[in-house]
């Protein structure tokens, strides 16, 4: 699947190849990912191992082309998920693979594999068309520089590299990796250890994290980073820590202590074109749950936290400290409504001001407006057709699908919501009245 991996972490988000995502997004979804879905997984590799040791034994090629059908079905159940997507590398090696195997039968003797003069001209075609592909810019054109001359300054046209070829396909020889067979062989099965690394690391996550979700997070009154990352220390510190985190001993994962990880400070733009600059933390590691360690804590220092919907029984993530019960995605049962809307439609359950993040939005949008009308700056029937308005767009947000929280609250801000109702904020006259003469 990978050999390391590599990311950003930044004010509050994480970039994963590309990619920004709030913190703690994708730890919650990895811990979606469900005990029978582990199970079926665990067992598609443990098929594919059981094949490659008949191979190593029998050297038929037939065992590896069977271990190497579980190692597809394997990889395509993971890329389902959208962190496993971003993660993988070298995926390739797996149809590579199959092309060697498949064609078992015509190749019963063994065969030659060694690189020739031929097969390394193309490793080095290969080579020059993905660095044209991952640097386009650099080829192809004319680069200019600055020249000065006795009359003045002149701009010379350079050529770039031309744009190469695209490249033959591999043959046998370059399958997997140059080399023969055993080589290939080795190289492959290192490969496909690395997804028993992953799934290691699936089970101890889940396992640790959802507790303490379930033990520490949802217990709290009150909702700060503070109280999060002290509730955090007492879970993994407790002296019965051991009952609740993945370790050898219970036979369920390994939920490290100490992670290898190599650290680099890089000062770069927060989005291209802003111009406003930060520190971002830039890591490398070899392991899954280092990346989700890293994701969920400074979530949790950043006042994110992960829930489980007490509706469809998913974790969500919440930027906001609410003690909300459901979250904002589709319904498995009904997709055309969220778990929030459905309970508010179907069950008659509404969450109250302090739980819910639709009718903490709707509250203060209150406040500004009682606000507006204390200082004279709306009349009273015009405070009163916006609250009204902002009740309506309450009770859409709570019923409507595909409404977001964000855009609910957006809707509410007072240069969308004023204008809709017709209303233009007065300006107050400064300094003190003047007297009656």
């Amino acid at each position: 699947m990978f050999r390391s991996i590599a990311f950003y972490i930044g004010e509050k988000t994480l970039d994963l190849n590309g990619c920004a995502f709030p913190l703690g997004e994708l730890t919650a979804e990895v811990l979606n990912i469900t005990p029978d879905e582990y199970h079926k997984l665990r067992r598609m590799l443990t098929k594919a191992v059981r094949k490659m040791a008949d191979y190593e034994k029998s050297r038929q090629i037939q065992d590896w082309f069977e271990a190497n059908e579980q190692m597809i079905k394997l990889h395509r159940s993971l890329v389902r998920h959208r962190v496993f997507q971003l993660l993988q590398e070298q995926e390739e090696i797996l149809s590579e693979a199959r092309v060697l195997t498949e064609q078992y039968s015509l190749f019963q003797e063994p065969e030659d594999l060694e690189p020739t003069d031929r097969d390394l001209e193309i490793i080095a075609a290969i080579g020059d068309y993905e660095d044209y592909l991952e640097h386009p810019e650099e080829y192809g054109g004319d680069d200019f520089v600055s020249a000065q001359m006795e009359d003045g300054f002149y701009e010379i046209p350079v050529p770039r590299s031309p744009i190469p070829p695209k490249p033959p396909e591999k043959t046998r020889a370059l399958l997997i990796c140059p080399g023969n067979l055993q080589a290939k062989w080795v190289y492959y099965r290192q490969y496909c250890m690395c997804y028993d690394d992953l799934l290691e690391d699936i089970s101890s996550v889940c396992q640790t994290l959802q507790e303490f979700i379930h033990m520490g997070i949802s217990s709290l009154d009150k909702l700060t980073p503070d109280n999060y990352l002290a509730a955090l220390h007492d879970f993994l510190y407790s002296e019965r820590s051991y009952k609740w985190i993945a370790n050898p001993l219970e036979g369920t994962g390994f939920y490290t202590a100490i992670d290898d990880v190599r650290l680099q400070l890089v000062p770069r733009e927060t989005s291209p074109g802003s111009e406003t600059f930060k520190v971002y933390e830039y890591y490398e590691a070899a392991r899954l749950q280092t990346m989700l360690k890293l994701d969920f804590y400074k979530a949790l220092e950043a006042g994110h936290i992960i829930r489980k919907c007490q509706n469809c029984g998913r974790y969500f993530l919440l930027q906001k400290g609410y003690h909300t019960k459901y979250c904002d995605l589709p319904n498995p049962a009904n997709p055309k409504y969220t778990c929030a809307q459905m309970g508010y439609r179907l069950r008659g359950i509404k969450e109250d001001a302090e739980g819910s993040p639709l009718a903490q939005a709707l509250y203060r949008c209150y406040q500004r407006i009682d606000k507006d009308r204390s200082r004279g700056v709306i009349t009273a029937e015009e405070r009163t057709r916006l609250r009204e308005k902002a009740q309506e767009l309450y009770h859409q947000a709570r019923t409507k699908p595909g409404t977001t929280y964000e855009a609910f609250n957006t809707s509410l801000a007072a240069e969308r919501l004023y204008p809709r109702c017709g209303v233009e904020r007065k300006s107050r006259p400064r300094g003190r009245p003047k007297k009656e003469s």
